[in-house]
């Protein structure tokens, strides 16, 4: 489903069955902009004709929040300049350089390469393994990236999170959103969650001086800032104190 959130910010939902994650959309006065890009041209290609039914422009900039297959598989179906953090970019040209079939999968999840987890909803999204395509950013940023879209801003923020070490966030100041991808979660180490209680306090501290009511996450729904920050507290109080 899609749906429109505020003035200038609309959003697709994730779904489970192939772990496709939110996908963000936020239109400008001069220029439209997309948050992550889906996990394949079927993904992407579906967002495109939610925003063709809604009578909303195609998004020109298309922002990644991380490298993770589910969130940047589906660049090589948009045609919009691609920006991500330059730790992004090094991820995925190592991913482009990979080769597709079922037994390139299987070995790579035996390998450890692809986790167990990603493996199976990536044969439910891509029947043919030939078809997955590879796209690089075309824009990388270091820290902060500001964009001017007309009548508002998206500043994109790589932080500190307990997901991944490139792990990028977009705030719409003028929307008091906030789009974090998958930072707030746990990272996946093999075939296994693993919460960082360290990266996870610096990310909340980050977050705390941030001016957003709402936060989308990338495979739930939109999240109030007070609810975000409690599931971020009951996490640290199940974890042992960190000793830095």
């Amino acid at each position: 489903m899609f749906h429109q959130f505020s003035r200038r910010v609309w959003y697709m939902d994730h779904d489970e069955a192939s772990d496709r994650p939110v996908l963000g959309y936020v239109r400008g006065d001069r220029r439209c902009l997309m948050i992550d890009a889906g996990n394949s041209r079927r993904h992407a290609e579906e967002f495109l004709t939610q925003l063709e039914r809604s009578r909303l422009p195609r998004p020109g900039l298309v922002a990644l929040t991380h490298s993770h297959w589910d969130h940047c598989y589906g660049l090589h179906a948009l045609d919009a300049v691609s920006i991500s953090c330059t730790a992004t970019l090094r991820d995925l040209e190592r991913d482009a350089a990979l080769s597709w079939s079922s037994d390139d999968l299987r070995r790579y999840g035996a390998e450890g390469i692809v986790p167990q987890f990603c493996e199976e909803h990536m044969r439910v999204e891509y029947p043919q393994l030939e078809e997955i395509t590879v796209a690089l950013p075309e824009i990388t940023f270091e820290g902060t990236l500001q964009l001017d879209l007309g009548g508002c801003c998206a500043v994109l923020r790589q932080l500190v999170n307990p997901h991944a070490p490139d792990g990028v966030v977009v705030h719409l100041p003028e929307e008091r959103t906030l789009f974090v991808g998958d930072a707030a979660y746990q990272e996946l180490v093999g075939n296994d969650w693993v919460d960082h209680r360290d990266r996870l306090e610096l990310f909340l501290r980050e977050l705390e001086q941030m001016d957003f009511t709402h936060c989308f996450i990338g495979h739930g729904m939109p999240m109030p800032r007070s609810e975000l920050f409690a599931w971020f507290g009951e996490r640290l109080d199940e974890q042992p104190p960190s000793h830095i």
